[in-house]
């Protein structure tokens, strides 16, 4: 990480970013489904 900072930091978070979004939709679902009963 030391030695190629600067990429890490752009190409790493890039790499990361379908995850994320795909876990923060996951976790929206999630959500709906255990309170359908709320709406």
């Amino acid at each position: 990480m030391g030695q190629a900072s600067g990429y890490y930091t752009f190409a790493g978070h890039l790499k990361w970013t379908p995850v994320i979004l795909l876990g923060y939709a996951a976790r929206i679902v999630t959500h709906l489904t255990l309170n359908a009963h709320y709406f």
